[in-house]
């Protein structure tokens, strides 16, 4: 395992990943996959999924994230991809594990279609120059009158009250609750994502998480009621400290139309790949209705 993370993951500490995002999961340990030649035993690739607990069109359900596929150059184009997702989605029907999502590497895309995944919608990079940061910036604070971002420090019961508030029963995204939050943001290993809650006149109003580098800022999560959206965006905008701004957001759903109005610019997109078991709710397959944001991926930095 941790040799060919090694190869798909270089320079990245592959052990440290391992105990994190394989074992230590608190909505439940990765399903894994290897590959192997049949004559002499060695790894040929590897693919895993890791548990996501779901609001599923107002119902609780296990997902899972697609994430590190791989499959060595010297075994490629033998369907070996293809193969170990097929033998992942029979693992997951094992576990209780209802759907895999999530933007794949375009090499990988062709694999899962092939496995029965289905393209929903494309999730696309939103970006808030430096000279509209700067524009935009005193109209933000007068919405951040009496708005600050508290920091998240660990199990934080504020993450459930916003989550709980801010769902209904069409929409279709992972599941943010206090301990995968702390787990996600506050214990991961590069610990570049610092998870906050947005208050207004000290009561809860939204999540975000940001990743800072420089004078840039990467908004990886957000999530609040849709009454409440885009006043947590100027807030977290002008709070931020940042010359310029990314997300990364579906472009077809929830709160996307927010973006645009706050300064964001669409750029380039990756297709949203579910590849959900017979009898699973087809909203999952209905993009309009996903909330997926770059803090839904295994990605502890994307910056």
């Amino acid at each position: 395992m941790l040799h060919l993370l090694a190869e798909h993951l270089p320079g990245s500490d592959v052990a440290r990943r391992y105990a994190w995002l394989y074992e230590q999961n608190p909505h439940g340990r990765s399903v894994t996959v290897i590959a192997r030649d049949e004559r002499s035993g060695e790894p040929l690739g590897l693919t895993s999924v890791f548990p996501r607990r779901m609001l599923i069109a107002g119902r609780v359900r296990l997902g899972s994230v697609g994430g590190d596929g791989y499959v060595r150059p010297s075994a490629r184009r033998r369907g070996i991809a293809t193969a170990m997702h097929c033998a992942t989605l029979e693992r997951m029907r094992d576990d209780g594990i209802e759907i895999m999502y999530g933007p794949p590497e375009p090499h990988n895309l062709r694999a899962l279609e092939r496995a029965g995944a289905r393209v929903v919608c494309h999730v696309r990079r939103f970006s808030r120059p430096r000279v509209l940061q700067s524009l935009l910036g005193p109209l933000g604070r007068l919405v951040a009158r009496g708005a600050r971002l508290a920091p998240i420090e660990g199990r934080d019961a504020r993450v459930d009250q916003v989550f709980e508030r801010a769902v209904d029963d069409t929409v279709v995204t992972p599941v943010r609750d206090a301990v995968h939050y702390a787990w996600r943001f506050v214990d991961s290993p590069a610990r570049a994502q610092r998870a906050f809650v947005v208050l207004r006149h000290d009561k809860p109003l939204g999540l975000c998480v940001l990743e800072r580098a420089g004078r840039r800022a990467a908004l990886v999560d957000l999530f609040a009621h849709p009454n409440d959206f885009g006043d947590a965006l100027s807030i977290i905008a002008s709070s931020s400290g940042a010359d310029s701004l990314v997300t990364q957001l579906n472009d077809r759903g929830p709160h996307a139309k927010h973006l645009g109005r706050a300064g964001f610019f669409a750029r380039e997109g990756k297709p949203f790949q579910v590849h959900a078991r017979e009898g699973t709710d087809p909203a999952v397959f209905d993009g309009r209705r996903w909330y997926h944001t770059w803090g839904d991926g295994d990605l502890d930095r994307v910056l």
